[in-house]
């Protein structure tokens, strides 16, 4: 059993372990953030990382003239690519003067995205999984291939949906 100091309560530890950003300043943000991630030592899976995050920058791009389209959700993917390739990147994502408050303000939240992020990437999920379910029927797969996407996109929508918290 873990004893709690009489200076902090386990309503403290628990806002803690939900949200360590909470009340940091932008730079303090952006050490802890660094700090926590470790690029990989493989240059060729630092290669993909990159080519992935560098997409998602792409859309976070999009996502600032498309209404609907979520940009913060796309920086996280971005962010969470850059921090397993090169800490240069994701230093630059999140101190860019485009992007960098939109993903403190994600760390700042506690890791949560806005409901309506939640919705269009459940539906991104949904429409990619259908169109590789479909692309695999035609292709003759027996069936195991469109049950594992099935599977993925249900286990995707159900982490972004309940997992991950929703900012009010």
């Amino acid at each position: 059993m873990v004893e709690v100091p009489h200076s902090q309560s386990t309503d403290d530890l628990e806002a803690l372990k939900v949200n360590p950003f909470e009340g940091l300043s932008e730079e303090a943000i952006i050490r802890a953030v660094l700090d926590e991630h470790k690029p990989s030592r493989n240059p060729f899976v630092r290669g993909l990382w990159i080519t992935v995050g560098s997409i998602g920058v792409l859309f976070a791009v999009i996502g600032i003239f498309v209404p609907g389209w979520p940009t913060t959700s796309w920086l996280v993917l971005s962010a969470y690519c850059y921090a397993r390739s090169s800490k240069k990147m994701f230093k630059w994502l999140l101190t860019n003067r485009l992007f960098g408050a939109g993903l403190l303000e994600y760390y700042r939240t506690g890791r949560s995205l806005p409901f309506h992020s939640k919705v269009v990437i459940g539906g991104i999920i949904c429409i990619a999984s259908t169109g590789s379910i479909y692309i695999i029927t035609k292709a003759g797969d027996p069936g195991f291939g469109q049950a594992l996407i099935a599977v993925v996109a249900i286990i995707g929508i159900w982490w972004v949906g309940w997992k991950v918290p929703t900012t009010a």
